[in-house]
């Protein structure tokens, strides 16, 4: 009840209204406090970061990323963005989210929306993929945690494995691109939520569906190059989403050391390795292909 008294007394300061209330809270998310907000008629929706997630977000570079899209038409309309605390005000749109669909349905829309930003001229920041995942490795370590062996060996498979994209052209990104940042308001497709967006391997964006199901990535991929999954493709995905599950296991390896695990009732630690796991199968299945 704090925050939300906290989220009204916000909205109404910079919208230079009296009358904010909250609609409700939206769900899906394990590092932010996002609601939709109701004021002077219009719905919005107020974010706020959860604890740490300045560690994993530069708000600067968010906020670089957002007047950037813009020129797309992909997102929704941003209202005000404060750098020093991550909160942001936003126009709320009223739509499915993807992830409550069969996703795949949806595939005509989500690629074009992907061409359309992968062969913009949009400039952001490189993603920095395994630079960040050092990162995420670093806040793990210096908190007393060691790496099972079993990560370090998937680790260094990873390793071997960029050596084989490095000549891949990198072109503008989501990097977050999963079904629960996709909403579909009549026949517009929006992509929502660009914290991590950045100068990446397009196939980056495709292996994130697989937070939805890789099965959905897989559907995805062949509806982006419009045929058949070539072996090299196939790998080229599973090295990606492969990737995305030990970044994730070292996040929610540092939720965990960090007390979120009690404070948000969820077992990151448990999460942690179900992502292991994960990333164990998905290179298994590229060696096999």
């Amino acid at each position: 009840m704090e925050i939300e008294l906290y989220i009204i007394r916000r909205v109404n300061a910079l919208l230079q209204a009296t009358d904010a209330k909250i609609v409700k809270r939206l769900e899906g998310g394990m590092s932010n406090y996002t609601y939709v907000v109701e004021c002077q008629g219009e719905l919005y929706t107020y974010r706020v970061p959860g604890k740490f997630a300045e560690r994993f977000v530069d708000r600067v570079e968010e906020d670089a990323n957002i007047k950037e899209v813009e020129k797309l038409d992909l997102n929704n309309k941003t209202v005000y963005v404060e750098i020093r605390s991550g909160e942001k005000l936003a126009k709320y749109v009223d739509g499915t989210i993807m992830s409550t669909t069969d996703v795949v349905s949806y595939n005509e829309m989500s690629v074009k929306a992907l061409k359309k930003l992968h062969n913009s001229d949009l400039k952001f920041s490189d993603y920095n993929a395994f630079g960040r995942l050092d990162t995420y490795e670093k806040y793990c370590t210096d908190l007393g945690f060691k790496h099972p062996q079993e990560y370090v060996e998937l680790r260094h498979t990873l390793d071997e494995m960029r050596k084989l994209y490095k000549e891949v052209k990198k072109v503008p990104c989501h990097c977050d691109y999963q079904p629960t940042n996709l909403v579909i308001a009549k026949d517009k497709f929006y992509v929502l939520d660009w914290e991590f967006a950045g100068m990446n391997d397009p196939f980056y964006d495709i292996a994130c569906y697989g937070n939805a199901g890789f099965d959905k990535a897989l559907s995805l991929l062949e509806a982006y190059v419009g045929h058949k999954p070539t072996r090299e493709e196939l790998n080229r995905l599973y090295f990606h989403r492969a990737f995305q599950c030990l970044q994730w296991f070292n996040v929610a390896i540092f939720k965990d050391k960090v007390g979120l695990s009690k404070d948000l009732n969820m077992d990151f630690n448990a999460v942690a390795f179900m992502f292991l796991g994960m990333a164990k199968d998905l290179i298994g299945n590229c060696s096999k292909n």
